[in-house]
């Protein structure tokens, strides 16, 4: 599809995708490549290998696979380059890619790449009519990765920066809706990028001068219009700093009830004195959902009851996951239920801690089913030393 003159989306969409890298997906994605058509047919990315026939036809509706006289490799990973070496195979074409890349290609397909150009950060190199410029942008999520800005087009393709796991026929955010768009942006930032937000932030500053009237990422819809193109970059920078929003939230894995009670109780506390709360069983919402929810988060109750001398698995599991992606400046709180295990609780703040929250004191637990009066006490104390 055209997205400007001489300029074509042909990735491949993904439909059935699920899951990804242990993520929830429910949307699928689309793994975005671009053909650039001139004097010289300089093709950017390419899809997941299983999409091959999709893609070949799609780059085959501009021109023959054989025409193409550059690939751009901006992202080792392989849902950007799984079919890097099917063009080079079927083309003449030359690879371009940073150094570090062309290694990673190298472990990936054990392939020795020789007509390749390796490039700088902030080199700029003209190919026919058209003049790149080129920008490592390391651990943005990976350490090879790139973002390539076509001069004349105010283009950039930042590979999976700015991206999202939408799969849609679509190609524009305000086709579809940029409230839409910004929620699973949100969820992709938290779940992969959340890291690295120091190199988020070198990486906003390195793009400050560019003039950018497109954002072509390698995942879900096209940003064309300004103020869309500016909020996200507003967000980007947000959740770069790791700023805390101003949510609590309450999220939970229960055995038989008495911890379900005891987050419903801090949740009807919190929704009457008008904090903003959301409340998740692990039961029923996968960890990636819960994560998604962090950046607008200043608070989050961990509640879990015990089994085995541990906590529950989806609880550990959460936790596990949290304490990779490093999430900053919010506090935390911990609740349960136990029956004869209590020290496990000690192993569950530990936990929290290690995942990078502030934990003001110790948490609330109570032995099998909590009473009315237990209740109040946890309210209270969730309230006068927690809330306030």
């Amino acid at each position: 599809m055209k997205i400007s003159d001489g300029i074509f989306s042909v990735g491949a969409i993904d439909w059935d995708l699920k899951t990804f890298h242990g993520y929830s997906t429910p949307y699928g994605t689309t793994y975005n490549a671009y053909l650039i058509k001139g004097e010289k047919n300089i093709l950017i990315d390419t899809v997941k290998h299983y999409c091959a026939d999709e893609f070949i036809s799609n780059i085959s509706k501009v021109l023959p696979v054989d025409r193409i006289d550059y690939v751009i490799c901006n992202h080792a990973e392989m849902d950007h380059s799984g079919l890097i070496n099917y063009i080079l195979s079927r083309s003449n074409a030359t690879l371009i890619c940073s150094s570090k890349c062309k290694d990673n290609l190298q472990k990936h397909f054990h392939k020795d790449y020789q007509k390749i150009i390796n490039v700088e950060h902030g080199q700029e190199l003209k190919i026919g009519n058209n003049t790149f410029k080129f920008f490592h942008t390391p651990m943005v999520h990976w350490p090879e990765s790139m973002a390539t800005y076509l001069i004349e087009r105010k283009i950039l393709f930042p590979n999976d920066a700015f991206g999202q796991h939408i799969a849609n026929s679509k190609l524009y955010v305000d086709e579809i809706g940029l409230e839409i768009v910004l929620r699973e942006a949100q969820k992709y930032y938290a779940n992969i990028v959340n890291p690295y937000g120091n190199a988020v932030q070198k990486v906003l500053e390195a793009l400050n001068d560019l003039s950018v009237e497109i954002i072509a990422p390698s995942h879900g819809m096209i940003w064309r219009r300004k103020q869309d193109i500016e909020k996200i970059i507003q967000k980007y920078s947000m959740w770069a700093a790791n700023k805390p929003g101003n949510e609590i939230i309450i999220v939970y894995e229960t055995m038989w009830g008495s911890t379900k009670k005891m987050a419903e109780k801090c949740f009807l506390k919190a929704v009457e004195k008008n904090y903003p709360v959301k409340m998740f069983n692990l039961e029923v919402k996968d960890i990636s959902d819960v994560v998604a929810e962090m950046p607008d988060a200043k608070m989050i109750l961990f509640g879990s009851s015990i089994l085995h001398g541990q906590i529950l698995p989806r609880m550990a599991g959460l936790l596990t996951y949290l304490t990779g992606l490093r999430f900053t400046n919010r506090k935390a709180w911990t609740f349960g239920s136990y029956g004869w295990s209590k020290p496990a609780f000690e192993r569950f703040e530990t936990m929290v801690k290690s995942a990078g929250f502030e934990f003001p004191g110790s948490g609330y637990y109570v032995q099998f089913v909590p009473d009315e009066s237990t209740l109040k006490h946890l309210v209270d104390i969730f309230s006068e030393k927690i809330l306030d």
